[in-house]
């Protein structure tokens, strides 16, 4: 089938690229025009949190709305002669920002949220919107952003919180840099500019394409507004791979001798397969997320989904059209041999080894204990992973919200910047029954301060805020949600028919951590059951499977490992604009192991099927791993510094989750591939006959993709 559709596209060159561009450039444009409706609101079903907005929302629906505070801070003291009226102008300002401004809290109305410190140097005022807290337009937050700090100045400073007024993800400078280190890459590596320019060509179709399906996709779904990153930056990398895999082998069968339409079915059937399994791979690892029970999930994982499969069509049809525009420069005619010269016969697999080869041969084994062991100690830092939320403590200094986060904190205390609502669902029960609610709340261990109970307008629910002695990524604050939510709610609820849960930012961002990592293990074994088995019938060896699997978890535990150094050590830290140190985002370990696992795959399917073609020729155990390793070794070491670069680039966005999942892809990436060109032939080498029980030789079609010979012949007319 994929020789079929190839020989198609690459007699239709001009009508398959042209139909490309046209659907590329009509979904971008119709996704432009339709705007996207990205949502960063973390529906937990099923959870406390939830459960506590689901009352709010019923109950009190002003507090349901989003809400963002104006931080202010004096050294004289905000009542020192001139700064309250500034002060005073500054909410005036923020009342007649936008219409989406409901209203603008005092900071002296301590009943409805303000506050002022006990020295009078900072005080906070509450901006309500008409609208949700992630329904905020951006062009509205920034408009709002920029007129209240630009009122800083003469003794005053103006600052502002809320997750609206976050830095929003960016990825045109890291799409530039990156596209542009593939094409260095590309012409170091081949020398060519054709080799360079097809698979960025290919993977900027790809861009296109995937940006418009995931623009069309916000407004079908729930989707988070860095699912466009991260669905850009995987498309990026794995369609500059996919392109180079089967150029590579289509320029390679041109050089020994095969006509045009003979190259392109040897490189559709062979790597053109490997390239269907790995994408493959790929998104069924993304689909093992909608197991997670997470909703805010699944957009992404359908974004990423929509990404990849948008590539593998640009793969398997454009780029055997790009390859007959191409071939003239792809493979001149000087330097292609005579057909059928350079064919390989029994015995052109026995060239004179290299150094490498000669370690292989000789000590094989040392070579997989050293790598393995190198490995291990890589993964070490991943025990000490601890997931949670980033917040606007770990935005960079020159943000607003890092600067009101420290302000609130200084002034009130590190839980300031990390508040619980308990919220009460009455249910018939008397005023009586709330009286001593605040004061149990008082006396639990981990509180610095309980505001007084509020009650809904028709009496059926309340709330309570309660500010924790230790901020949101402390390790105390989780206990004492755990703390309130298993002893002092109950016991305070107790012969009463009240409903209390705990609610508020921090305590969904925890729920959300319980959730991922009581699932992580499922999913993990889940994903990793499937490859296997998958890649055991591809290749007819449990042993070629099981290997794969476990180097491509290593490589995972080497990223898990090199996100911890860096994100909660702060290794490296201040070079990368990491900003504070802090947990690990829950999600991530999930996404990342879904990713690189159908990435780590790619090399590890292209290395075992050119070894796997060499035995279907004739060579024994040993000689196919020489011959397979010399014949993927450049390609894969180019692809994974190309797909690195990409992934790497992505560390330029000023926002820390692009910043994790870059940093974390691309050192997954670099891993993965180094351990496929060292231990996977080594290991191989060293089983010989015993990682092939099956004779090599046997009638039909390998899994692997045809015979080349097969793929080869046709009873179709040839054309060059």
């Amino acid at each position: 089938m994929l020789v079929r559709i190839a020989r198609a596209c690459h007699r239709r060159r001009w009508t398959t690229l042209l139909g490309w561009l046209l659907a590329a450039l009509t979904l971008a444009s119709v996704g432009g025009m339709a705007g996207t409706d990205f949502d960063s609101e973390y529906d937990l079903p099923g959870t406390d949190s939830q459960r506590a907005y689901d009352v709010l929302e019923r109950h009190f629906p002003e507090q349901a709305a989003g809400t963002g505070d104006i931080v202010l801070h004096a050294d004289a003291g905000l009542d020192a002669p001139g700064v309250r009226e500034r002060a005073r102008d500054v909410l005036a300002a923020a009342r007649t920002a936008d219409p989406v401004v409901a209203d603008v809290v005092p900071f002296d109305d301590a009943a409805r949220g303000g506050l002022v410190s006990d020295d009078g140097t900072t005080a906070t005022a509450r901006i309500v919107f008409t609208v949700g807290r992630t329904e905020v337009p951006d062009e509205a937050a920034g408009e709002i952003e920029r007129r209240l700090t630009g009122m800083s100045g003469d003794g005053l400073q103006v600052e502002l919180s809320g997750t609206m007024f976050a830095p929003k993800p960016s990825t045109g400078l890291s799409e530039s840099v990156g596209l542009g280190a593939a094409l260095v890459i590309l012409l170091a590596a081949f020398g060519s500019l054709a080799m360079a320019g097809l698979p960025v060509l290919a993977a900027l179709t790809g861009l296109l394409t995937a940006m418009g399906l995931v623009m069309l996709l916000s407004k079908a779904m729930n989707v988070p507004d860095f699912s466009m990153s991260v669905a850009v930056m995987i498309v990026l990398g794995v369609a500059v791979d996919y392109a180079l895999f089967i150029a590579v082998r289509y320029r390679s069968a041109r050089r020994e001798g095969h006509d045009a339409d003979r190259a392109v079915a040897l490189a559709a059937g062979t790597s053109g397969a490997a390239v269907l399994f790995a994408g493959t791979t790929v998104i069924v690892s993304l689909g093992g997320m909608f197991f997670m029970g997470v909703p805010f999930v699944y957009g992404l994982a359908v974004s990423c989904m929509l990404g990849v499969a948008a590539t593998l069509g640009l793969a398997l049809t454009l780029v055997p059209a790009l390859l007959g525009i191409a071939d003239r420069w792809l493979t001149p005619r000087g330097r292609l041999e005579r057909r059928g010269a350079g064919a390989r016969g029994p015995g052109a697999y026995e060239r004179a080894p290299g150094p490498y080869e000669k370690l292989l041969r000789g000590r094989p084994l040392a070579v997989v204990i050293g790598a393995t062991a190198l490995l291990l100690v890589l993964c070490a830092p991943l025990a000490a992973m601890r997931l949670g939320s980033a917040d606007a403590g770990n935005a960079p200094a020159s943000d607003t919200t890092r600067r009101a986060h420290e302000l609130k904190q200084e002034a009130f205390g590190p839980g300031a910047t990390a508040p619980l609502m308990v919220v009460a669902d009455l249910r018939g029960a008397s005023p009586g029954d709330t009286a001593g609610l605040a004061e149990r709340l008082r006396r639990a261990p981990g509180v610095a301060h309980v505001s007084p109970p509020a009650t809904s307008p028709d009496g059926r629910a309340g709330v309570i805020t309660v500010v924790p002695r230790t901020d949101a990524q402390d390790e105390a604050t989780p206990r004492l949600v755990r703390e309130l939510r298993e002893t002092a709610l109950p016991e305070a609820a107790a012969g009463t028919p009240m409903r209390l849960h705990v609610g508020g930012v921090t305590a969904t961002f925890q729920d959300l951590t319980d959730r991922m990592a009581d699932r992580l293990a499922v999913f993990i074994l889940a994903v990793v059951v499937i490859s296997a088995l998958v890649l055991a019938v591809m290749f007819r060896s449990p042993v070629v499977s099981v290997q794969a699997v476990v180097l491509t978890l290593l490589s995972l535990g080497v990223s898990y490992g090199l996100l911890v150094a860096v994100f909660q050590w702060g290794w490296a830290a201040g070079p990368l604009g990491a900003g504070a140190t802090g947990p690990l985002e829950s999600y991530l370990p999930m996404t990342l192991m879904a990713l690189l696992f159908g990435l780590g795959m790619d090399y590890q399917v292209f290395v075992l099927a050119r070894i796997r073609e060499a035995r279907l020729r004739g060579a024994d155990a040993r000689d196919a791993v020489a011959e397979g390793l010399r014949d993927s070794r450049r390609v894969v070491l180019a692809a994974a510094l190309i797909m690195a670069a990409v992934f790497a680039s992505f560390a330029l966005s000023p926002d820390r989750i692009m910043k994790q999942f870059g940093l974390g892809l691309a050192g997954g990436v670099l891993v993965a591939a180094a351990a496929v060109l060292v231990v996977t032939p080594a290991l191989l080498t060293y089983l010989g006959d015993r990682a092939w029980p099956r004779p090599a030789r046997r009638p039909g079609v390998p899994a692997a993709g045809p015979r080349p010979e097969a793929a080869a012949r046709s009873d179709e007319p040839t054309r060059t």
